[in-house]
Parts: structure tokens; sequence; C-alpha cells
């Protein structure tokens, strides 16, 4: 294809004033004036702009305190309170860990490979596939995972970990270091002192 080509131009895009094509300049109106009349127009662009940067802040990139990110260190909590040395399936992991993560148990199953096969915290058991040649894990009902002897010397610190309640407040979880989720946080407690 030729790369001066300019198609037709649709006609929604010929509607839009001059300079609408990036990002809104919506500004919330004074609160206090009556006769001001709201705009929905830029509304949605900022709010949507705000929700994206709290998902990738607070959900998708490692703290750098200590590496992860919040479904991994609640997958490593969950497994911590079910921990007796020995082998749980990894979907009982996956169960157990949605009392602390809302987001499904696909995210939860991933989360837990991917940590599996850095062999640092996890021992694990069975196929968990192979970064190098990109197999897969096997199915979770079929795979084993215990906390490995460094996580329970190291990570499980009660000095360092700060702890917030679940989604649902019925549990303590443990809490991004220095999270910006101030809300959420309780007095450092542990269940295992």
């Amino acid at each position: 294809m030729s790369e001066n080509f300019e198609g037709p131009k649709d006609e929604l895009d010929k509607e839009l004033p001059e300079g609408g094509e990036g990002h809104s300049d919506y500004k919330p109106a004074d609160t206090n004036d009556v006769n001001i009349k709201h705009q929905l127009s830029g509304m949605y662009q900022n709010w949507f702009l705000d929700y994206a940067s709290y998902v990738i802040l607070e959900r998708a990139v490692p703290h750098i305190m200590d590496g992860l990110k919040p479904v991994q260190r609640r997958i490593l909590h969950s497994m911590r309170r079910m921990e007796d040395g020995r082998y749980n399936k990894v979907a009982n992991i996956v169960g157990h860990t949605m009392q602390f993560h809302p987001h499904g148990d696909a995210s939860i199953g991933d989360a837990l490979v991917q940590l599996g096969q850095k062999d640092l915290l996890i021992d694990c058991q069975g196929n968990w596939g192979n970064i190098l040649t990109g197999d897969s894990a096997a199915a979770p009902r079929y795979i084993e995972a215990r906390l490995s002897k460094f996580a329970l010397d190291v990570v499980f610190n009660p000095k360092t970990t700060e702890w917030k309640l679940s989604y649902d407040g019925r549990n303590l979880s443990p809490c991004q270091p220095n999270s910006r989720c101030s809300w959420h946080k309780v007095p450092r407690v542990s269940p295992w002192v």
C-alpha cells in the first residue's frame, strides 16, 4: 500500500472541533455556582485515564520494595496460611487465594505458575512448563506447590509486612509496601507471631 494514502474522513471526524483529536481540555466547573451547566464531553476521558493509571500502578507493576505484584503477594500469603509442610494442589491454592484477590482464578493461576517457574519462593512438583521453550504448565489440578524454605525464612518477616483489609473486609492481607492505598491500612500485625 502507498504510504501517502489518505482514506475518506468519517462523518463523525468532520464534526469534531479543531484540536479535539488529543486529550480532553475538560476542567471541572465551580460547584458553588448555580448557573453553571456541566458538560459531559470530556469527563469520561479524564475518568478513564485516572482509572487506567490506577490499574497499571496498583495491579500490573511490581513494587520496587519486594518485586511482587499484588496478586503474587496474595498468593504467597494464602500459601502461608495453608502451610503444613506438604504440597498442595495448585487448584486448591488458587481457590484459597480468591478470598484476597477478587479478579478471577485464571489470573491467580497464571501468576502462581510464573512465581513457581522462577524457582525461588515456591517449591514445585509436577509439570510447571518451561520458560525457555515456551511449554505451558499442566492444569492446576495436576501440579502441586509449597513455599520454599527461603520464602518461609525471609518473606514472612512480621517486622516488615504491612497489612490491610481484604476486598470484602473479612480478612487481613499483605499490603504493597509503602502503598498509596493508605485508607486500607491497619496496624502492623501478623497472625504468625
